[in-house]
């Protein structure tokens, strides 16, 4: 791939988009104000959009070095649920036992810890609450409200795998994804796919939303598809973001709308990635992440600092100082005691299994 070895700024921009939904979740947590740059559109939901054409991006890369489901999985799998599960289990076994309003025997008798445990370990993060807390909070009950497009990150994830495997490997199949994605959220939008499903109840209406997948599935495969046709960064890409943004913010059409957001954040985010030729990390070399930690472990930090702030009268920008240094540190904590070690042990691994004929097969 092209941009494998080229230097680029994702790490600080994944940051930059962490931070981004930091902000607009502190200040809806502190007084249910949502901050939203454009129509339809808050300030958390366009970091996200930022996070999905990333991902699609790099994984697009990490297939087409490596196109085996085992080497594939394995390292989805280390890169997400190692500190996920420390990040839940933080969640669940400190801050929800410090705050409980119930007593400790009772809180460690519910089920509701170890479902809600099991649940956000897994990916799912359909379950947000736990007994007792955070039941006074202006946004209240939820624990940690960002864990939920974790599981559309998977669902891209396996989405790509599929459609990368079945073309054996045509270029192609990026950009037709990303277009049908495009044209299935307009279709679902308009038929009111999500209002049905909602009245079905059960797990699928906790689980899955067209205009999430849609919505995040468009990104993704745009960076995958920049990836795959290795499109280099170009100055007319910062005025296309820059037309795209005006479009977005002043259409009148919700597709028009999202259209100008998805072009935005493709755009704007690769050319911000490379402008001015960044210089590339050095040869087996692990670069520092912490957006990952900044993300999981910020929504119940922030709710823990919220119920204290308001308690005690103080400001909002006192609230959100006192939430950024625990999860700047927690963040810090997780990407050197958990991501990295994992990373670390499955290259080790695959390093392994690479030299037993047969284990691993390209497709």
């Amino acid at each position: 791939m092209g941009d494998i070895d080229r230097g680029n700024r994702f790490n600080l921009l994944r940051l930059i988009a962490a931070l981004a939904v930091f902000v607009a979740h502190g200040d809806f947590l502190y007084r249910l104000h949502l901050p939203v740059p454009l129509p339809g559109h808050s300030l958390g939901s366009l970091a996200v959009y930022v996070f999905f054409f990333i991902s699609g991006y790099l994984v697009c890369q990490s297939w087409s070095r490596e196109p085996d489901w085992l080497a594939f999985w394995s390292k989805r799998v280390l890169r997400v649920f190692p500190g996920l599960v420390v990040a839940v289990a933080f969640s669940v076994f400190v801050i929800g036992w410090a705050v409980t309003t119930l007593p400790s025997a009772a809180y460690w008798l519910s089920p509701a810890p170890w479902t809600n445990f099991i649940n956000n370990a897994a990916g799912l993060a359909t379950v947000q609450t736990l007994p007792g807390v955070f039941e006074s909070n202006p946004f209240a009950r939820a624990v940690n409200g960002s864990l939920w497009t974790i599981r559309y990150e998977l669902a891209m994830y396996l989405c790509l795998a599929i459609f990368a495997w079945g073309s054996r490997g045509r270029r192609i199949v990026y950009p037709i994804a990303a277009v049908t994605l495009a044209i299935v959220w307009e279709v679902a939008r308009a038929g009111l796919w999500d209002a049905r499903i909602e009245q079905t109840g059960g797990l699928l209406a906790d689980a899955f939303r067209w205009r999430d997948f849609c919505g995040f599935g468009v990104p993704f495969f745009m960076g995958s598809a920049v990836a795959a046709y290795r499109v280099r960064p170009r100055h007319w890409m910062a005025g296309a973001a820059l037309a795209a943004g005006v479009v977005a913010y002043y259409a009148a059409s919700a597709l028009l709308i999202q259209v100008g957001v998805w072009v935005l954040i493709a755009c704007g985010t690769f050319f911000a990635a490379h402008v001015g030729n960044p210089a590339p990390p050095r040869a087996g070399r692990v670069s520092v992440d912490i957006s990952y930690g900044v993300y999981i472990y910020a929504f119940p930090v922030q709710q823990a600092v919220t119920s204290l702030c308001l308690r005690e009268g103080w400001s909002l920008a006192t609230c959100m100082f006192l939430s950024l240094v625990p999860v700047l540190l927690l963040a810090a904590l997780s990407w050197h005691g958990v991501e990295q070690p994992a990373i670390r042990a499955g290259r080790r691994w695959l390093a392994t299994v690479r030299r037993r004929p047969g284990l691993l097969t390209n497709s």
